[in-house]
């Protein structure tokens, strides 16, 4: 006899997908405060090769990566984040962001599909780093097609909101396409990738997952 589990107990897969996400920046930034702030910057801006090692070597530990700016441009700003929003947690609930676009299939074939995107504010002891994520599932099959997180100093919320932004358009333009049969389904989840890629993050987690639908 099957057991019918009521859905008050089924586990949220995307928060659970999202908090493992941000355990691991909160692993980078424990690091940062271990080492204190003043500390951090004086050896960064000192060239100091050793620091650098060890926080590419950590993020290597976690299957994550800098992006595309300096190393040492990213632990100054991670050091002293802390000091430039110490009203962060106060206005929590004004900084983060959250929408959800669903794509209903014009045909029974078809999957229906739910992109998720979220902007939060991640805190470990003082240090602080907003992620912003995004999550395409395929209805159909009920699991994650597409994982992604994208991380900013506090310094950089604009950037943040940028990137929340222009994939809350591009998704939605992605919608419009598909309804107006400018785009087929299979363009859905393509076209969703494309744009993801275009993303910039200041560190990256390697393992962000694409997956494939096998029916």
């Amino acid at each position: 006899m099957s057991i019918i589990v009521p859905k008050s107990n089924l586990i949220d897969e995307m928060q659970l997908h999202k908090c493992v996400a941000s355990n691991k920046m909160c692993k980078v930034l424990s690091m940062v405060s271990k080492y204190g702030s003043k500390n951090l910057i004086r050896t960064a801006s000192a060239n100091n090769d050793k620091i650098i090692t060890l926080f590419t070597q950590m993020l290597a530990c976690l299957n994550m990566e800098a992006g595309t700016d300096n190393i040492k441009d990213i632990i100054n700003r991670m050091a002293t984040s802390d000091n430039l929003d110490k009203d962060a947690s106060i206005n929590k609930a004004n900084k983060e962001r959250k929408d959800d676009i669903k794509i209903a299939s014009k045909h029974v074939k078809d999957s229906h599909y739910q992109i998720d995107i979220s902007k939060d504010l991640i805190k470990k002891d003082s240090k602080q780093m907003f992620m912003v994520s995004c999550y395409a599932r395929d209805a159909y099959l009920g699991r994650y097609l597409i994982k992604r997180n994208y991380f900013y100093t506090m310094d950089r919320e604009k950037f943040a909101d940028a990137a929340y932004d222009e994939i809350l358009t591009k998704i939605s333009s992605i919608k419009d396409r598909y309804y107006n049969e400018i785009i087929d389904v299979s363009g859905i989840f393509a076209q969703t990738k494309q744009v993801l890629d275009g993303v910039i993050s200041e560190i990256e987690i390697k393992d962000d997952s694409v997956g494939n639908i096998h029916r």
